[in-house]
């Protein structure tokens, strides 16, 4: 069982919008786009390999972003932050 102090705080609605900036800049930082558009050449427009190569790359750098708040860095922290941000949208705030 996870004890409270393993959950990290709900976002507000601008700290939600902040994070989001921060992700986005992410993918705009040279050594990432390098990563991006290598991932995106090997998947050569192929649907099935930009899943097997595009999305873990892409899922990497948001992991890198939300594990400064408090999300855990795997799958499920990423998707729990998604999720919270997007349940979140005209709301006061936003958790995982």
């Amino acid at each position: 069982m996870a004890s409270a102090a393993a959950q990290p705080a709900a976002l507000s609605a601008e700290q939600a919008k902040v994070v989001l900036a921060e992700v986005i800049q992410a993918f705009s930082a040279p050594e990432n786009a390098v990563r991006m558009d290598e991932a995106r050449d090997n998947a050569c427009n192929d649907m099935g390999k930009m899943l097997q190569f595009v999305l873990p790359v892409a899922t990497q750098i948001q992991q890198e972003v939300i594990k400064a708040y408090g999300f855990s860095c795997d799958g499920e922290g990423v998707r729990r932050g998604k999720a919270g941000v997007g349940s979140g949208e005209g709301a006061g705030s936003v958790g995982p």
